[in-house]
């Protein structure tokens, strides 16, 4: 597996797992454009495009990680998992936050997995359409 720095087009190429699909419609060109200037990246295996993450700087010392798998990530999800916590590791955020579906419970013990604390069980309609979320937080 290969690190390399985000590209709208990894989104494109990848196929994105079942549920996560209906949040693509909110990665506009805009978004995507944004995001290839923060602190994003993609996990590939040869041309096949595993995962996309990063942070976004909400105010100084504090950021919003984001991710998007493929479906097809499988039994390379440990070797993703270990590039993220590396990834998270070298941020020099004080606060990263993520935000995760009630719903999805592999989502939940991702966060777990990459050294997130969940601070609030469920923020009601949390996203655009009206699914509830879960923050959890990492604290340096």
């Amino acid at each position: 597996m290969t690190v390399v720095p985000f590209d709208r087009k990894h989104l494109i190429d990848m196929v994105i797992q079942q549920r996560q699909k209906g949040l693509v419609h909110l990665l506009t060109d805009d978004v995507c454009a944004a995001l290839e200037g923060m602190q994003s990246y993609t996990a590939m295996d040869g041309d096949e495009v595993l995962a996309c993450a990063g942070a976004i700087e909400m105010a100084p010392g504090r950021a919003v990680a984001w991710a998007y798998l493929s479906e097809d990530v499988g039994s390379r999800l440990t070797t993703v998992t270990k590039a993220v916590r590396r990834f998270l590791k070298m941020t020099t955020y004080r606060r990263i936050e993520m935000d995760v579906d009630c719903e999805f419970r592999q989502a939940h013990r991702w966060a777990v997995m990459l050294g997130f604390e969940m601070e609030c069980d469920r923020r009601r309609s949390f996203t655009p359409d009206g699914r509830d979320c879960a923050l959890y937080a990492m604290v340096r």
